[in-house]
């Protein structure tokens, strides 16, 4: 991602119906998979804002993050090996800027409790990729098989979400020939559309088509 896009997105990542929609996602998907006696423990992998550090033991990682904090690392994902074990690993939109993917293996096998979860997040559809995937330094867009795939050693339920937008979405992108079209909204239009893609999470198992893929992912055999 070059240095305009990054502090374009540092800036949206608080206030973006589509960010602020996707955390809601992830946040009920923890709540409802992860019961502990403590707050759990989550490895954030391409942290951006850490916003999920004000509910929970949390560590992330991002080498463009602006955030100084202890439980931060500055650094590339492929270049950090930890030996602590989390309940949650998060990897929001971050598969895609990996040119070998198969990294999040390693922090599944190695830092992901037995019984603990990873929601993974990636932009569905190919036939999609554009410039404005260029720009943010995507290498690919995934299809469900794809996503499968690479998760084949887990288990995984793999769901379309942002699907409620689809054509609208689809549609702009094909006018704008996928130039970057994230900008903030005004006020009354922005909450509306983070209501109508946070309920999602209502519709996951039912949604044929979408802009995006969500995975919750467990070790064979964990509980």
């Amino acid at each position: 991602m070059d240095s305009q896009e990054l502090a374009k997105t540092n800036e949206l990542y608080n206030r973006h119906w589509w960010f602020l929609g996707k955390y809601k996602i992830v946040h009920r998907l923890i709540q409802k998979y992860i019961k502990t006696p403590y707050t759990p423990r989550v490895l954030d992998l391409g942290c951006g804002p850490a916003y999920f550090a004000r509910f929970y033991q949390y560590t992330g990682i991002d080498p463009n993050t602006n955030i100084d904090a202890h439980n931060i690392i500055k650094a590339r994902i492929e270049d950090v090996e930890l030996t602590d074990k989390y309940d949650v690993i998060l990897a929001l939109d971050v598969l895609e800027h990996l040119e070998d993917d198969r990294i999040i293996l390693r922090y599944l096998n190695e830092n992901l409790k037995d019984n603990g979860i990873a929601i993974i997040t990636v932009p569905a559809h190919p036939w999609l990729f554009s410039e404005h995937d260029r720009v943010c330094g995507h290498y690919r867009r995934y299809t469900k098989k794809q996503l499968k795939a690479l998760l084949r050693e887990f288990e995984c339920r793999i769901y379309y979400y942002n699907s409620l937008l689809f054509p609208v979405e689809v549609l702009y992108r094909l006018i704008t020939k996928g130039k970057n079209n994230l900008k903030i909204l005004p006020g009354s239009l922005n909450r509306l559309l983070f209501f109508i893609l946070s309920m999602e999470y209502y519709l996951l198992p039912v949604l044929p088509m979408g802009l995006s893929l969500l995975a919750v992912v467990k070790k064979k055999g964990g509980e």
